[in-house]
């Protein structure tokens, strides 16, 4: 009996200790989970989000679309410069293809009042407005942009507004296209993560916001002498000395809403281990701009979720390419892709996409972005990853613009000389055999008239007597048409047996 409540005994102590210790792992795990260390430092991020003096702010993954952190953000304020990147979008939606961005646009005299950058008579190309607009925040380059785009800055402004309903922005409205101060203008921290997400789709936007500075050239139409104009970045991470700059920012657009106040909207993409992270602040402070973007992007990348959908460098198809000396390439994922379902989501709601670019002519160089492995959940577009070729693609023979590749043009060359040949001898042999037929009908012929001469001699030679009968004449001839019709009639129904 005591032997019994020994073993009871030990057996609540085992477990009690049991319990303690899943309740110690269970509280240390909890802990770690929140207490999260930013890459390369000793310091811990802190659980809640950073505190920041902007009005209202968005951090979104541009991966993913997760709303990763806010604070008013479905405060509608003025959109300021970042209306430059649905500009952007809107001007290069009209364009037929990117060879328009070599086009030139001549300044007239109403751009005079929008800023001093360009000269009445001057042209510039499309492509360096386009630069000018998102690297410097250039006003003139980008009412520049809506009068080469459309008939009227109206017309383009109805479209910018139009765009926003296609990406389902209900609290957004645009004015103009520079972003300029209007009471009529408004637009959300939440719309502008959206607008800033979906023009870093667009190449001629992203090659844009890396760069920090550029430098364009205005002609003159008098004497066509141009005039080189140099644009700094407004993003304060490009401005800034090494100790201020994060190392993963891939570009951003500032501005004041107005000149006389300080108070700026600012928008920026970071990508770390290819998850893109994007920050919009909105009526901040110019001087803790950087320093607050910089805290949001550190706190979004330590609890945005990343689940991997596909693998960096993954080959998900072949992209056609016209004029090229291959027609048909494949395409990689040039960085992972990600997905975000909401908790009461679930995985079976993820679905992906392959869409590539139908309009691709060569060249190509290695690295060129052939398409899009898209990502949706429920049927809703949440993040995109560019497709890549691994490959350069020169210039094709004269077949390739149909899509033939140079070595299929070979195959089908040598296949056409083969079916020449295969011709030439059909041809031939069918020569020789009519040849060979009618030297054996004459050869017949001359027989049967050989014998019918021999039968006429053997006549004349034993005089015969044909007293009461006529004369009858040499059948030599007969013997011949007779041959020749019998001939004649073996052909022919020969050839009825053919058919």
């Amino acid at each position: 009996m005591l032997k019994n409540c020994n073993t009871t005994r030990i057996r609540k102590q085992m477990v009690a200790i049991i319990s303690v210790f899943l309740i110690l792992v269970t509280t240390i795990g909890y802990i770690a989970h929140f207490e999260v260390y930013a890459e390369g430092e000793n310091k811990v991020v802190p659980k809640k989000a950073p505190a920041v003096s902007a009005s209202s702010y968005m951090v979104m993954s541009g991966s993913t679309s997760e709303k990763v952190a806010s604070k008013h953000a479905d405060r509608k304020m003025q959109p300021g410069k970042i209306t430059m990147l649905m500009t952007a979008m809107v001007a290069l939606d009209n364009m037929y293809n990117e060879k328009e961005l070599k086009n030139t646009v001549e300044t007239g005299d109403v751009i005079a009042k929008y800023g001093d950058t360009f000269k009445q008579g001057e042209s510039v190309s499309v492509g360096d407005l386009l630069n000018a607009m998102l690297v410097g925040g250039d006003v003139q380059a980008a009412e520049l942009l809506a009068k080469y785009s459309a008939s009227s800055r109206d017309i383009f402004v109805r479209e910018m507004n139009s765009k926003c309903m296609e990406l389902g922005l209900m609290d957004t409205l645009f004015t103009n296209a520079a972003g300029r101060y209007d009471i009529k203008a408004y637009s959300t921290a939440a719309d502008l993560a959206v607008i800033t997400q979906a023009a870093y789709r667009y190449q001629p936007v992203k090659d844009a916001l890396a760069k920090r500075s550029v430098t364009i050239a205005a002609v003159e139409k008098k004497n066509k002498k141009p005039r080189e104009i140099e644009f700094k970045s407004t993003d304060p991470f490009f401005t800034g000395n090494e100790n201020t700059e994060y190392e993963y920012i891939r570009g951003g657009i500032l501005g004041l809403v107005d000149e006389t106040v300080n108070s700026a909207q600012f928008a920026a993409i970071a990508t770390k281990d290819d998850m893109q992270m994007i920050v919009v602040l909105m009526d901040s402070s110019k001087e803790n701009t950087l320093r607050e973007a910089t805290s949001l992007f550190e706190y979004a990348d330590a609890i945005v979720t990343k689940n991997t959908i596909v693998k960096k460098g993954k080959m998900v198809g072949h992209a056609r390419v016209r004029g090229g000396a291959v027609t048909r390439v494949p395409a990689y994922t040039e960085t992972k892709g990600f997905a975000y379902v909401p908790p009461e989501g679930s995985d079976s709601l993820i679905e992906t996409q392959v869409a590539m670019y139908d309009d691709l002519n060569a060249p190509l160089s290695k690295g060129d972005k052939v398409g899009e492995f898209r990502i949706y959940v429920a049927d809703e577009l949440k993040g995109t990853v560019d497709l890549i070729i691994k490959e350069d693609v020169p210039t094709g023979w004269y077949l390739s613009r149909f899509y033939i590749s140079n070595i299929a043009t070979i195959v089908l060359g040598a296949m056409l000389f083969m079916l020449l040949v295969f011709l030439l001898r059909v041809g031939h042999v069918r020569r020789r055999r009519a040849k060979r037929r009618e030297a054996i009908r004459r050869a017949r012929i001359r027989e049967l008239a050989r014998k019918q001469l021999e039968i006429d001699e053997d006549r004349k030679r034993r005089e015969w007597d044909a007293s009461g009968y006529e004369e009858m004449p040499p059948r030599t001839t007969d013997i011949r048409k007779e041959a020749v019709d019998e001939e004649t009639d073996r052909r022919g129904k020969k050839s009825q047996r053919k058919r």
